[in-house]
């Protein structure tokens, strides 16, 4: 059984270390070839309250990722910092040399949508964490409302998925990822057993960062810009308590 708090504690630990942590932990990841990488995607162990994702948004800042606390309806200095600048850029204008100068820093510290699941690695039959980003997540929720397709999640009548890893420049594509054209078991009665019985807790992998801690690096990211915008930040607008938040950001002319 996994031991939830030790898996907290080593998630932060990888995630405020910049890209560095302990081997084994990351080993329960599942890392993408370039090119096609073969998974199922699992359902949750309990469907009737749980779904087989879990969902955050990640701010990086400082070369760390940090959960926004607004996963769990908290208050995000980081959040609201980014819709100040995008009131500032409105009323000064997108193109003005601040503006653009804005909008690069808004993009540094913005929020980015991320999912967990649990998968098979095709590639040896072990039970890994799939970390995907919105337009993959997007590729995997599209099979469940396909004719063609269905819940993929199901251990029986479901689908492996092809994810297909093109990096072009800078970031990779994945825009031609999809499931196997026929379904299939996820493995023997035995085999799906013993998938059940490794899944990790995606959901306890997400722990909100400190508010004290996001509120003093948009303090210091305040007294870098000052000089160039020395009330952008200082204003401290509370971004939007509602679930319409995007909405609000969509008003606000947000790119």
């Amino acid at each position: 059984m996994v031991n939830i708090e030790q898996l907290r504690k080593k998630y932060a630990e990888i995630n405020n270390s910049g890209g560095g942590g302990n081997s084994d932990f990351l080993s329960k990841f599942f890392m993408m070839d370039e090119g096609t990488s073969v998974v199922r995607v699992l359902p949750a162990k309990d469907e009737a309250n749980q779904e087989f994702y879990a969902e955050t948004a990640i701010h990086r800042l400082n070369d760390k990722n940090y959960h926004c606390p607004r996963v769990k309806d908290g208050k995000c200095p980081v959040c609201d910092t980014y819709y100040n600048m995008w009131k500032e850029i409105n009323a000064i204008g997108k193109e003005t040399p601040k503006g653009k100068e804005l909008q690069d820093l808004a993009r540094q510290i913005k929020s980015r949508k991320r999912y967990y699941m649990n998968v098979v690695d095709r590639r040896d039959n072990t039970v890994k964490i799939l970390s995907v980003g919105q337009k993959l997540f997007g590729k995997v929720l599209d099979c469940f409302f396909d004719e063609d397709f269905g819940d993929i999640t199901d251990l029986k009548e479901g689908w492996d998925f092809k994810i297909v890893k093109d990096t072009q420049g800078q970031w990779p594509n994945y825009d031609k990822s999809a499931p196997k054209p026929k379904s299939s078991t996820a493995g023997s009665d035995a085999e799906n057993a013993i998938y059940m019985d490794e899944l990790h807790d995606i959901h306890g992998l997400i722990k909100v960062a400190d508010y004290d801690e996001l509120k003093g690096m948009m303090l210091e990211l305040e007294a870098d810009a000052k000089g160039t915008h020395p009330d952008i930040l200082a204003s401290q607008t509370k971004a939007p308590d509602s679930d319409d938040y995007m909405a609000h950001l969509k008003d606000l002319k947000v790119d």
